[in-house]
Parts: C-alpha cells; sequence; structure tokens
C-alpha cells in the first residue's frame, strides 16, 4: 500500500505510475497457468525466450486477451504489433500496427512510455493493476501480465501482455467519481485515468 504523499517521481502528467509486482505472485488462476507457460520455454537465469522460436498454438487458452508490443530503438517508442480481439472489444477500438507515441489510447501517452522504459528496467515477468474504460463509459479493475522475450538478441525486444480475462461482474467504477467529463481528451473523446488500482486513486 502506498502512503498518502505520492513521489513525484512516480508520477508522469499527474497520473501515477502502478506498482510494477512480481509476475508470479498473482492470484489468478490464469495468470499462474501463463507463467507455467512461460518458464517451459526453457529459459535459463536471465536468459529471455526467443519469440520466433514459439508455437502460438500454444497461446490458445489466452488468445483474444493478448497484446504484443514492439520496442523500438530501444524504447523510444512502441508499436502495437497485435491487439487481441476481447480486448479490442472492452476498448472500443483496435490499434494493430500503431504507435504509443500517437497517443491513440489516451492523452498521456508519456505515461505508457515510462511504463515500458519501467518494464524494460526490470526485464522480467511483471504483474501489474489497471483501471480501463471501456467504450461503454465504465472502467474496470484487471489484473495484466507482461512477459518478455527476445529477437535474435539479448535485449527486450518485445513484450507479450495478457489482460486477465475480464468477467461479467468485474468492477465497474463510477467514472464521473475519479474523472469528469470535463476530462475528456478533444480529439478522443477518452479519459485519461490512473494506472493504480481503485483502493489507491487519489479523489
Amino acid at each position: 500500500m502506498t502512503s498518502a504523499l505520492t513521489d513525484p517521481l512516480d508520477k508522469v502528467d499527474g497520473i501515477e505510475m502502478a506498482p510494477m509486482l512480481p509476475a508470479e505472485d498473482c492470484p489468478r488462476p490464469d495468470a499462474r497457468a501463463l507463467m507455467v507457460w512461460w518458464k517451459s520455454l526453457g529459459c535459463v537465469g536471465t536468459d529471455l525466450p526467443d519469440w520466433p522460436s514459439i508455437d502460438p498454438i500454444s497461446l490458445l487458452p489466452w488468445m483474444g486477451w493478448i497484446c504484443l508490443y514492439d520496442v523500438i530503438d530501444g524504447g523510444r517508442d512502441i508499436r502495437y504489433r497485435l491487439v487481441g480481439t476481447r480486448i479490442a472489444e472492452q476498448a472500443g477500438v483496435d490499434l494493430t500496427g500503431r504507435f504509443v507515441s500517437e497517443g491513440v489510447y489516451a492523452s498521456t501517452p508519456s505515461v505508457l512510455l515510462e511504463h515500458f522504459r519501467r518494464l524494460g528496467r526490470r526485464a522480467a515477468p511483471t504483474w501489474t493493476k489497471r483501471v480501463m474504460e471501456t467504450q461503454n463509459g465504465f472502467t474496470i479493475t484487471h489484473d495484466r501480465i507482461w512477459l518478455p522475450f527476445r529477437r535474435n538478441s539479448d535485449s527486450v525486444m518485445l513484450w507479450l501482455l495478457y489482460v486477465c480475462k475480464l468477467e461479467s461482474e468485474a468492477d465497474r467504477l463510477d467514472l464521473s467519481r475519479f474523472s469528469g467529463l470535463s476530462r475528456r481528451h478533444a480529439a478522443t473523446g477518452l479519459v485519461p485515468v490512473s494506472l493504480n488500482p481503485p483502493s489507491l486513486l487519489r479523489v
């Protein structure tokens, strides 16, 4: 639990960054199964699995809830290599092929780019919690698992994001309580929301 006072270094554009936790600590059964899959790829020590050697069929249990992100120039930018169909449905837009720097998901691309820089410094399976606005105007809390891969190099070249399946009973929060319609981005119509879980939101 964070303190009432937030370190300015933990904020980007006034939005708090999500705590980064070990992926193996996530209690979700689907997340635990994914970690078993990742570890089965033959990672030794700090070695990362090589993405081109992955059999996509092995990811079938998590299909639809996966995003792939290409790391561009060591993290200067990030490209949405693939956005899962279920994620695109929840968000109301498919960003496959787009760049984070374009700000096409929210009005704060700098937050997402900093998030990937922090992931890159860890270069390890990571668990975060997120609050996402859906196309129906709700925000939904969910767990995310981030898995690093290399592509013929020693460094992280690709991140696999698994959004733990959103159940019908997922928490739905009062959007106006946190953001208010006045904060909607004029071009996208989206509301910038904190990356922290609701219990840590400042209201």
